[in-house]
């Protein structure tokens, strides 16, 4: 309810010429929201999802299409509404972002989602259907990857919406921040402080 009306305060300030349509940033909430619930599902009644299926419905749960929508607000008024509308579609670009997120999320955060009790992540879910090692799952996940850093790239030679294409692609290379070399600064914070230091206390 608190992002929805963060939605309503943002179309309340715009210009009344400005070519932005909040029922697109709700109907994101809401497919974010359903998803949700059906991992609850999941988790209440213990199924144990094929990898496949856990990488459909994760990698759009991790709020990457919601993210997508609202950043097309600051697109200039003339590409905004075409923008919007795109976005909302959930392209292929947008679940290549979500995938990416999703991949290098589970994999930094294993060993602390492992303790949790909570849906399997797709690390878990790649070991259990392939009975494979942990070693081996991730090697083929950072594949996949690698797979959708290339449809990405792809995009960018196909796209007549090529400014709102470059924020989505801004979005998964900020993934690799957080989620670089197998951390999970998000979650544990404290892997932040060489790239803060490097940024703003050592002389470069």
């Amino acid at each position: 309810m608190e992002m929805l009306r963060t939605f309503e305060n943002i179309e309340a300030e715009m210009p009344a010429n400005t070519n932005y349509d909040i029922a697109h940033l709700k109907k994101a909430v809401q497919n974010n929201v359903t998803g949700y619930l059906e991992e609850a599902k999941w988790s209440h009644r213990n199924h144990k999802p094929s990898f496949v299926d856990q990488v459909k419905l994760t990698s759009l749960n991790i709020g990457v299409p919601t993210i997508c929508v609202s950043m097309m607000a600051g697109m200039s008024d003339a590409m905004m509404k075409p923008a919007l509308k795109w976005a909302a579609s959930v392209p292929d670009v947008v679940i290549s972002v979500g995938k990416i997120s999703r991949f290098m999320n589970d994999i930094g955060a294993f060993e602390r989602r492992k303790c949790k009790g909570d849906l399997a992540s797709t690390v878990e879910c790649y070991i259990n259907e392939y009975n494979v090692t942990t070693e081996v799952a991730i090697t083929k996940i950072v594949a996949l990857i690698e797979q959708e850093w290339k449809t990405l790239n792809q995009a960018r030679f196909e796209n007549h919406l090529l400014p709102a294409l470059q924020q989505f692609i801004s979005l998964a290379i900020s993934t690799t921040f957080f989620y670089g070399n197998r951390n999970d600064v998000y979650t544990h914070s404290a892997h932040m402080q060489w790239t803060i230091e490097r940024l703003f206390l050592k002389n470069m």
